[in-house]
């Protein structure tokens, strides 16, 4: 099985998934663990790893502010490609 490389339109896609909590342990690997040699890629993953972190340590679910900053992130990078 070949696995496509990538890109910023996929990432973005994985961001929002996240955003609404229906990601794959599988999915989080790839795409949230994976380090990107595109900046703008890489900054949007870092960004959603910092986002999902803080939270997790809360408790909590994912507080509104949070959500929508994802949305834009993968608005972002949607704009960049």
């Amino acid at each position: 099985m070949t696995i496509r490389p990538i890109n910023r339109n996929m990432l973005a896609s994985f961001i929002e998934y996240a955003a609404n909590g229906v990601v794959k342990a599988s999915e989080w690997d790839r795409f949230a663990v994976s380090h990107y040699q595109d900046k703008i890629m890489e900054n949007a993953r870092r960004e959603c790893v910092r986002i999902f972190h803080a939270s997790a340590n809360t408790g909590k679910l994912l507080p509104t502010e949070d959500r929508d900053r994802l949305y834009r992130l993968a608005r972002e990078l949607r704009d960049a490609t």
